[in-house]
């Protein structure tokens, strides 16, 4: 069987964990998941992968990821395995 411990905790600091914990339990059922859109701007594309929008512009001239122009927005295809590509600015 295992031991119990006892340990001295001062009052008020449990109360503020305990607050902070029910606190953190709201922002958890708060939170609504949605799934990720399959086109996004180039610029929140960069900001997906960390690196600039200039980076992410010559990777669509190289044809490294897939991209398509409406007027004046260049959206990029969002997939996982092209989210890696990125590791710093670029």
């Amino acid at each position: 069987m295992s031991e119990r411990i006892l340990i001295a905790v001062d009052p008020d600091a449990l109360a503020e964990i305990k607050a902070e914990l029910v606190a953190l339990r709201n922002e958890i059922r708060a939170v609504r998941m949605s799934p990720m859109p399959e086109w996004v701007t180039a610029h929140e594309y960069a900001e997906q992968v960390g690196v600039t929008r200039r980076t992410v512009m010559n990777w669509i001239a190289a044809g490294q990821i897939e991209s398509s122009r409406h007027g004046a927005t260049v959206l990029v295809r969002s997939r996982p395995s092209d989210r890696s590509r990125g590791r710093g600015r670029g």
